[in-house]
């Protein structure tokens, strides 16, 4: 049975390899300083734990994946409080996370909403029909703070990041998969059956080739194509000296399937 630990806005399940990480901060998983303190504890733990080889974010509510940011608090926040808040990313540890991490989009992914799923490796959405994702800044006069305007043109092309972050356009499922925004639009009955068998095919994989590859495109993206190139031969030499290397090898040789540890 799975173990679950609940916290005050953010639940940890464990099942095996897989642990799902769901947002439960009523009424729509507002993003503010509890959510993101929990949030990050969590990650960093799940992270860190050889046990846990992939990890699900998705949402406890019915209607809402994450809404984006709490208006109420940062109305009543200082400019400089604004400016201290916002010098990091807070989901860069999203892509620090040295895990495969899925977005399963159970229902509206707005603003900082869509800019958590744009961090994760894999994004799967309902499609239910009234689900959207989007940025949605510009509609309050500001605009993307937490990545949405960096990873979004990286993802669909800088044209159309930039038509929807200026409209503020919200797409459904079927037209966030026709433009790349997400991988998968899945029908409601087969939301759940989909998220967990994409999360049983990572967790059967090398863990450690999936970290080092992760660190490889999402590092290298920054650097100089050389350097980029340094730093991929140096973590294939790391994956190298690995057990589930060993194991990948072996079971080639000898026409198998191989069971890969996670080390």
């Amino acid at each position: 049975m799975a173990d679950v630990q609940e916290q005050q806005v953010v639940e940890v399940q464990r099942d095996g390899g897989i642990a799902t990480l769901r947002l439960n901060r009523a009424p729509v998983n507002a993003i503010a300083p509890d959510l993101l303190r929990e949030f990050d504890a969590a990650m960093t733990e799940l992270g860190a734990d050889e046990s846990v080889r992939v990890i699900v974010v998705t949402s406890a509510l019915p209607r809402y994946f994450m809404a984006g940011a709490d208006i109420k608090i940062m109305a009543a926040a200082t400019p400089q409080g604004g400016e201290n808040a916002l010098r990091t990313s807070p989901f860069a540890i999203v892509e620090r996370t040295p895990k495969p991490v899925i977005a399963a989009i159970s229902g509206h992914a707005l603003g900082g909403g869509c800019e958590l799923a744009l961090c994760c490796d894999y994004r799967l959405m309902i499609d239910d029909g009234r689900s959207t994702i989007g940025l949605t800044e510009t509609s309050l006069g500001l605009i993307p703070g937490a990545g949405g305007t960096q990873r979004l043109p990286r993802l669909v092309g800088p044209a159309r990041a930039l038509q929807m972050i200026f409209e503020g356009r919200r797409v459904t499922a079927p037209e966030a998969l026709q433009i790349g925004l997400v991988d998968a639009a899945v029908q409601p009955d087969d939301f759940e059956a989909a998220v967990h068998a994409k999360a049983t095919v990572l967790a059967a994989m090398a863990t450690g080739a999936l970290a080092r590859a992760k660190r490889a495109v999402l590092e290298g993206l920054d650097m100089p194509l050389t350097d980029g190139l340094r730093l991929e031969r140096e973590l294939f030499f790391d994956a190298v000296k690995t057990g589930d290397a060993a194991e990948g090898l072996a079971a080639f040789i000898e026409k198998r399937p191989p069971k890969f540890t996670g080390k």
